[in-house]
């Protein structure tokens, strides 16, 4: 043996099975890298852009109008807007009154935002600065709803709550709203309009949230899901239970992407394609997922996307932690899957951001040959969509810089179990070679380790230190039949490959 090349650095991590399992290049465990272009990079960082919120920020979302960009966040009584320059209260006159848990659910139909937390009247926003969100036109006063969303040019409310009784499988239409206005009417026994409800009560488990795909709204329940179509008159829609047992944990948690939706449901990630359901997530993440999310803020888990980077983030709540501080990302053109630390997350959003910060080629750390932007391309760029994430404390955008709001970060990766296809050898690992992009002389940490059975803890050495551009080895000792390697670093940097420079000992 003695130099045993690992050439695949970027086949991602697998949490799941044992890791004497596992292919050369798979990881056993990672923090905060990605895995690109056959490749494993350290995560870009997050930066907060607006103003320091005056409330926790619990939900996000981005609203256009035909002449301005907002983010409207929300807390749990008061609501504001940015448009990169000034942020508006819009708060109603009548303030909200759910808790954290009642997350808000919001749609734009025609140019007005509508909103819901659940537990107060509906609200609609104009867009205008001079105004704050007003209870939602002809809609029932007495009436709640759970989410709201925008379709064709109806609203969909689901799960509803008339005067003091719920009704947990109705989904509730308008009337068909003229663009740029809301609806005329909800009432579902006027004859006159296309109004109307229907109750999804063929499984007994409640409605949570619906997303759109292609020409119809897919209602997802707790354990399963039905889809909703236009077909005109009488009837208006026609509601299908579609294939598959799984359903969605709690609102917000399903996101669109160009492959389908992706939902975190009641014990697996799934893609649903519309052709059917499929989980991407067992035997690789699953088990992690759900044996470490919180059993009592698991409600506050979400799923949001990294456009840029076709990526999908299931965040959730660490077990013993009340907001999101992990995210399992889940590529979605390579299937691949990553970890990243969050700090007190409460909610994430994709959209369009005005928001300028210029940086030039001599400030740009990532290599040309995987930078993703273009000479001094402004990192908020105005035509390209970018993920936002609300925190306890602020609001930041993703994949900017090299600290998590000015708090520097480690990337993390680290393979146990190594056989080198011979289980039964005791081996000696005497140095490590890794080919590394980064910005000259930046120190990476490495260790081995090895371990005599694969369920025994492994035995590290004293970290060393490897200067990119500066050294080509690092000289570290391990012995034993399963080999183990760590590398870690604060700065950016990229692994290509490996070399390991191993012996074989014998067999004892």
């Amino acid at each position: 043996m003695p130099i045993v090349k690992i050439p695949d650095t970027g086949s991602g991590v697998n949490l799941d099975l044992s890791p004497e399992e596992l292919q050369e290049g798979m990881w056993s465990s990672v923090s905060n890298m990605r895995f690109i272009n056959g490749y494993a990079s350290k995560f870009k960082g997050m930066a907060r852009v607006f103003n320091v919120p005056t409330v926790t920020p619990h939900y996000l979302t981005a609203f256009q109008t035909d002449t301005k960009r907002y983010w409207v966040h929300a807390g749990t009584s008061a609501l504001f807007a940015d448009d990169g320059t000034t942020r508006t209260t819009i708060t109603p006159a009548t303030a909200p009154t759910g808790t954290v848990d009642n997350r808000w659910s919001s749609s734009a139909l025609g140019g007005v935002l509508v909103m819901t937390n659940g537990k107060d009247v509906p609200y609609f926003w104009n867009g205008n600065p001079a105004t704050v969100l007003a209870p939602l036109s002809n809609w029932n006063t007495n009436h709640r709803c759970q989410s709201i969303h925008s379709f064709k040019n109806y609203l969909v409310a689901l799960d509803i709550t008339k005067t003091s009784t719920r009704y947990p499988y109705m989904v509730k239409w308008s009337s068909s709203a003229v663009p740029g206005s809301l609806p005329a009417t909800w009432d579902e026994t006027d004859v006159t309009k296309d109004a109307g409800e229907n109750d999804l009560a063929e499984t007994p488990d409640l409605i949570v949230d619906a997303l759109p795909m292609g020409d119809m709204l897919v209602i997802y329940k707790e354990k399963s899901a039905y889809s909703m179509r236009f077909i005109g008159q009488p009837f208006i829609f026609q509601f299908q239970r579609l294939p598959g047992e799984y359903g969605m944990l709690a609102k917000g948690c399903g996101a669109v992407t160009p492959k389908g939706h992706v939902i975190l449901s009641a014990g697996d990630v799934i893609l649903h394609t519309g052709q059917g359901m499929e989980s991407i997530a067992d035997g690789v993440i699953r088990r992690y997922i759900f044996n470490n999310i919180d059993s009592t803020n698991y409600r506050r888990a979400f799923v949001t996307t990294n456009p840029q980077r076709n990526e999908v983030l299931v965040c959730f709540p660490f077990n013993g932690s009340s907001y999101c501080n992990k995210a399992a990302v889940w590529n979605w053109q390579t299937g691949v899957w990553s970890l990243r630390d969050l700090q007190n997350a409460t909610y994430g959003a994709s959209g369009l951001i005005a928001f300028e910060i210029s940086r030039d080629w001599a400030n740009d750390p990532e290599e040309w040959a995987d930078d993703s932007t273009t000479w001094n391309e402004n990192e908020y760029s105005p035509n390209e969509a970018r993920l936002l994430i609300s925190t306890t404390s602020e609001i930041r955008v993703f994949d900017v810089g090299s600290t998590d709001g000015g708090v520097a970060f480690s990337g993390v990766l680290e393979r146990t179990g190594l056989s080198l296809d011979d289980p039964y050898s005791m081996k000696l690992i005497r140095a490590v070679r890794p080919r590394i992009d980064a910005t000259g002389q930046t120190p990476i940490t490495i260790q081995v380790g090895a371990s005599m059975v694969p369920d025994q803890a492994v035995t590290w050495s004293s970290p060393v230190t490897f200067s990119v551009g500066q050294d080509i080895k690092a000289d570290t000792f391990a012995q034993g039949r399963f080999l183990a390697i760590r590398i870690s670093g604060q700065n950016a940097y990229r692994i290509r490959s490996l070399d390991l420079d191993v012996v074989q000992t014998g067999a004892f």
